[in-house]
């Protein structure tokens, strides 16, 4: 059985099962996805931006990018078509971060990684004798 909820999108109360939305704003998004897939598939619009996207679907960047983060919506081959990077809002086009912020944060996690093995080699060790 689900959870009563109200729809992040328009407010309705509903029961959450499988979806975060009520059944009116999920089929609306379907739809919303849809257009986009068919507009991007054409070949004429395969030098298209996001902005160029958004435009001819009537779907918000917003919702274009949430369907590439969901991984529904691949715009790699595309050459003109870039996305805001999680992390420093530069144009990207594949994934949730550019190359630099990646490149950061597993700098950032190796020095934490260091750091740690540093502390605990650092701690006393204590032995027992058992006589």
């Amino acid at each position: 059985m689900g959870n009563l909820m109200n729809c992040p999108q328009c407010g309705k109360l509903f029961v959450k099962v499988i979806r975060d939305n009520c059944d009116v704003c999920y089929l609306e998004e379907e739809r919303q996805y849809d257009t986009v897939y068919r507009f991007i598939r054409k070949s004429e619009n395969r030098n298209s931006t996001l902005l160029d996207v958004s435009v001819g679907t009537k779907v918000p960047e917003n919702k274009i990018i949430q369907f590439i983060h969901q991984g529904r919506i691949r715009v790699k081959g595309y050459p003109n078509f870039t996305y805001p990077c999680d992390g420093c809002q530069s144009p990207i086009n594949d994934g949730r971060l550019c190359e630099e912020c990646k490149t950061r944060i597993k700098s950032d996690l190796s020095i934490e990684d260091f750091i740690k093995r540093k502390q605990e080699e650092a701690l006393p060790s204590y032995h027992t004798d058992d006589n």
